[in-house]
């Protein structure tokens, strides 16, 4: 019998599946989590990064006339330098009240669009200086990364008017807080910061927020626009996004090891219940029913089932099982008796034409499923070895009465007619289809290892095994059986016969066999 596989098809299916659930699962939560947490992070840095927007472009508004200034930064490369005293007195001049907070900046444009090429640089200057001190004094107790102004006009996008991260906190008062880089050209792609292009693009710009790099390195940062200048410009601020990102990964890496961690005793509880509650029952039904196909046994049938006795499908499926093969039982017991008695009645035919070898076939047929027995070969093999035994001389029905019962010697001719009796059998036992290995008996059992037999002149392996355990049955009984002419031989000279022609006349493991038989017969009870 087949034994089933440690791991059953069933458990690896049943494993797999949830290892595809808990994996699809992990993605999926994993995905949620990260989106959840980036989402409810985003959301708390808007608030957070709108209102510091607000307050920075309050106290800008208040403090610099941004329209003139930006216009005149993007067309001059002079207003980053430190002013001098002499041009401080000037601005005291031109505006006394340069540095108020109450100023209004529209009059304020008005009077700078109205100086001199010469004051409006001096003018610029102080404006400059009055920006970055604005955005510097906010950023050095900021915990964002940046607070910058760009220029997002469609003509001129990318162009950085001030970027309070240059700026440093000097000890000497009197000193400006210089931008060196101010006025150049920021890193923009246009591609990282579709936000730029949007907000250049309403009618009424509004604050908005964008995941894009700072500047053309990996890095990314949460960026923050207000429009100013009625959306040409825009105060940003940005927090690195990279620790956040971190963060967000580690959850979603500690969610998939838990969620493995999950995967592995779920598939450990699956195996040891699917095992106790299915695949134990279902391997003790398939067993049942691969020993029936080898024993065709029902008692051993319901002997094994016995253990599946449940009120569930498993149950019901074992009930199911037992009763089949008990039908089986049944219809298989019937075909087997109807069988042979068919056959027996043939066997009987045959040996009535013999009157001196009545009984031959089945006492061949007796042997030769006692060495089937002996040689280890299955409960199927001895009952197919049997019925090959009782029709092994069928061919002897197209022998005329005559030859079969001469009692002197026959003639060289009558013994070459005799000797076509393998082929009548053969071709009378090959048109039973359904038992096939009953010609091969019939055709064979007068081959010798040494290739000396009849009919066909084979020799060793090239002779079916079935029939070199039948040439030394049906020679024991020659041999065995009284005859018209001797009666049986002692059981010793059988015994040496056999032995002697041992790699000759029989294959060495059937007549062996047949050594072992006799040695057990005590008081040779096998003979006619």
């Amino acid at each position: 019998m087949k034994k089933n596989n440690k791991f059953h098809k069933l458990s690896v299916q049943l494993i797999g599946m949830t290892v595809i659930l808990f994996i699809i699962g992990t993605i999926i939560g994993g995905f949620l989590l990260y989106t959840g947490s980036r989402d409810m992070f985003l959301q708390a840095k808007e608030e957070m990064i709108a209102e510091k927007l607000d307050s920075v472009t309050k106290d800008v508004k208040r403090l610099v006339c941004t329209d003139w200034l930006f216009d005149y930064m993007v067309s001059h490369d002079d207003y980053f330098k430190a002013l001098t005293p002499e041009e401080n007195d000037r601005i005291s001049e031109l505006l006394p009240d340069l540095f108020s907070y109450e100023i209004d900046m529209t009059a304020l444009k008005k009077s700078l669009d109205s100086f001199e090429p010469k004051d409006q640089t001096i003018m610029a200057r102080a404006e400059y200086e009055l920006l970055g001190n604005a955005l510097n004094s906010r950023f050095q107790v900021a915990s964002y990364e940046k607070l910058y102004i760009i220029d997002i006009s469609q003509e001129n996008r990318g162009f950085l008017y001030c970027d309070s991260k240059k700026f440093n906190s000097l000890e000497d008062d009197d000193a400006l807080f210089l931008n060196t880089d101010t006025g150049v050209r920021w890193d923009y792609r246009e591609k990282d910061h579709p936000a730029l292009k949007q907000l250049a693009e309403q009618k009424e710009p509004e604050m908005i927020f964008e995941i894009a790099p700072i500047n053309s390195s990996k890095a990314t940062s949460y960026i923050g626009y207000m429009p100013i200048n009625g959306g040409k410009a825009a105060i940003c601020i940005s927090y690195n996004w990279e620790p956040l990102r971190s963060q967000l990964f580690t959850k979603v890496r500690n969610l998939a090891l838990i969620l493995l961690g999950a995967m592995i005793v779920t598939c450990l509880l699956i195996i040891i219940f699917m095992r106790r509650i299915v695949i134990r029952p279902l391997g003790t039904v398939q067993e049942a029913i691969r020993g029936y196909m080898d024993e065709k046994d029902s008692s051993l049938v319901k002997e094994k089932l016995s253990s599946v006795k449940r009120n569930d499908e498993l149950g019901m499926l074992s009930n199911d099982v037992e009763e089949l093969t008990v039908e089986l039982d049944s219809y298989i017991s019937n075909i087997k008796k109807l069988t042979k008695e068919v056959m027996e009645s043939l066997a009987q035919t045959i040996d009535a034409k013999d009157k001196y070898t009545n009984g031959h076939s089945f006492r061949v047929a007796l042997y030769s499923k006692m060495l089937a027995k002996e040689l280890g070969l299955s409960k199927q093999e001895q009952e197919d070895i049997y019925y090959m035994g009782l029709l092994h001389d069928i061919g002897k029905i197209g022998i005329p009465n005559a030859i079969i019962n001469k009692t002197t010697k026959l003639t060289d001719e009558e013994y070459e007619t005799i000797k076509k009796h393998p082929i009548y059998g053969y071709e009378i036992l090959s048109e039973i289809e359904s038992m096939p290995e009953l010609s091969v008996g019939a055709r064979y059992h007068h081959e010798r290892i040494d290739g000396k037999g009849y009919p066909d002149g084979l020799k060793g392996d090239e002779i079916p095994y079935m029939a070199r355990i039948i040439a030394v049955a049906d020679s024991y009984d020659t041999m065995t059986s009284n005859r018209s002419y001797r009666k049986y031989l002692p059981q010793d000279v059988v015994r040496a016969e056999i032995e002697k022609n041992i790699g000759t006349q029989f294959d060495e493991g059937p007549a062996r066999a047949m050594l072992r038989v006799i040695d057990s017969d005590k008081s040779y009870m096998l003979h006619e």
